[in-house]
C-alpha cells in the first residue's frame, strides 16, 4: 500500500512564496487517471491501519493525503477526486480555517457552467462550511495537523534579523495568529516589528520554547530603524543578550502547550464535523519522545513518520507509523525548485517512489541536469 503527501493543488503559478508546494491541476488530473486506468483503490486511513494491524500488504491500494487544508483542495482537489471515485484524507489545523461561513465556488461549478474558471480563487484555506461538506460526502476524511503549524525559537542564538524575508512567513502568524488563514492572501511583513532577532528555530512540536526578552526585541527594532546593516545588528544583539537573556519554557508550560496543540485539535474537529479523529500529522515532521506519548494518551490510533526524525523506531514499535513519500510538481535542488511542465511528471514520479528503476533514473537525471546548469551559470 503507497500512502502519498500533497498539499497545495493547483497553485504553482499563484503568488506566495510557498508555491513550490503545489501540484499543478495537468499533473494530478492525469495521475488520477492513471491511478484508475490501474485499477488503484484510494482508501481512508482507517482501511490502511486495519491493514497494519493484521500485518497485510494489499496491492493497488493507495491513500491520498494532503496537508494544512489549503482552500484550492476544496476548489480543486475535491472535484477531481470526485470526478474520478478517487478518495483522500485532509489534514487540518483549526488555527488556519478561514472564518467565511458560505462555500465558494468549485471546478464543479466551472463544469456545470455556473462560473467561468477565472472567478475561482483558489489562495487561502478552508472553512467550516466546506470542511463539513467533504466530510459528508464520502470522498474526503478529515484528520488533525495539530492546532498551530508554528515554528517557535528553540535557542537563545541569533542567526538573522527580520526584514520581512519570505522564508520567515511564520514570523506574523505568531504575532497576528488572527490573520493566519490569510497569510497567502495578504502582505503581513508589518505584523512584525523590522529588525527583530531570528533566533534558532524548528517546529512547535519538537522543542522546549525559547522566549526573547521584550526589551531586546524594542532594541533591536530602534537599532534597526537607524542602520539597517545586519551583521551589525546581530552583533549588537548578541552583546545585548546579557543584559536581556530571556527565558525558555517550564516543562509545566511546554506540556500545556503540546497538550493544547494535540489535544485541542482533537476536541474542535470532533466537535464541529461529529466525527471521531484517530489520526494525527505532525507538521513538518517535527515531534520528540514527549509529543509522541502525548499523542498515544491522545487517543490517536498512528501518526505521521519523518524520515529525519527516529524516535518512533526504538521506543515505539507498537504504535502504528504514517510513513509518506511526497508528490510534487517540483524538482529541487539546494538552490531552487524548479517546475516540470510535462503533463505526466507526477505518474513517473510515483513509478519512482514505487522503486521502478527506469523512472528513479529519469527523475535523478533530470534533478543532476538542474544542478549541472546552475554550476555552469556560476
Amino acid at each position: 500500500m503507497s500512502l502519498l503527501m500533497f498539499h497545495s493543488i493547483g497553485c504553482e503559478n499563484e503568488d506566495w512564496y510557498r508555491n513550490w508546494l503545489s501540484v499543478s491541476l495537468d499533473h494530478f488530473d492525469t495521475f488520477c487517471q492513471y491511478l484508475v486506468k490501474e485499477n488503484y483503490n484510494s482508501v481512508f486511513l482507517d482501511e490502511w491501519y486495519n491493514s497494519e494491524v493484521a500485518n497485510s500488504k494489499p496491492e493497488k491500494q493507495i491513500v491520498l493525503t494532503f496537508d494544512d487544508g489549503y482552500l484550492d483542495n476544496w476548489v480543486y482537489a475535491y472535484p477531481i477526486l470526485k470526478k474520478y471515485n478517487l478518495k483522500g484524507t485532509i489534514f487540518i489545523n483549526p488555527e488556519f480555517i478561514d472564518g467565511s461561513e458560505k462555500v465558494r465556488y468549485t471546478l464543479d461549478d466551472v463544469w456545470n457552467k455556473k462560473v467561468e474558471r477565472n472567478q475561482l480563487s483558489p489562495l487561502g484555506f478552508v472553512n467550516w462550511a466546506e470542511l463539513q461538506e467533504m466530510e459528508a460526502s464520502g470522498v474526503i476524511d478529515i484528520q488533525s495537523h495539530s492546532m498551530s503549524h508554528d515554528f517557535y525559537f528553540c535557542s537563545n542564538k541569533i542567526k538573522d534579523v527580520y526584514t520581512g524575508q519570505p522564508h520567515y512567513d511564520w514570523m506574523p502568524w505568531i504575532h497576528r495568529p488572527d490573520r493566519k488563514p490569510y497569510y497567502n492572501l495578504e502582505n503581513q511583513k508589518d505584523y512584525v516589528p523590522k529588525g527583530s532577532p531570528i533566533f534558532e528555530y524548528d517546529r512547535a512540536l519538537s522543542l522546549r520554547r525559547y522566549f526573547p526578552d521584550e526589551e531586546l526585541i524594542k532594541y533591536a527594532a530602534e537599532i534597526y530603524s537607524k542602520n539597517k546593516d545586519n551583521a551589525m545588528l546581530i552583533h549588537e544583539l548578541n552583546e545585548k543578550l546579557n543584559d536581556y537573556p530571556g527565558r525558555f519554557e517550564t516543562d509545566e508550560e511546554m506540556e500545556k502547550r503540546y497538550r493544547y496543540e494535540i489535544f485541542e485539535s482533537k476536541r474542535i474537529l470532533e466537535e464541529k464535523l461529529n466525527k471521531k479523529i484517530d489520526y494525527f500529522c505532525w507538521p513538518g515532521g517535527g515531534y520528540n519522545k514527549l509529543s509522541i506519548d502525548l499523542c498515544i494518551e491522545a487517543g490517536y490510533k498512528a501518526s505521521t513518520a519523518s524520515l529525519k526524525n527516529k524516535p518512533y523506531a526504538k521506543d515505539y514499535t507498537e504504535y502504528k507509523k504514517i510513513k509518506r513519500v511526497s508528490m510534487t510538481s517540483f524538482i529541487s535542488t539546494s538552490k531552487n525548485n524548479y517546475h516540470i511542465k510535462r503533463s505526466n511528471f507526477l505518474v513517473n514520479l510515483f513509478k519512482s517512489h514505487e522503486g521502478k528503476r527506469f523512472n528513479r533514473n529519469l527523475y535523478l537525471a533530470e534533478k543532476l541536469g538542474f544542478m549541472i546548469k546552475e554550476k555552469i551559470s556560476k
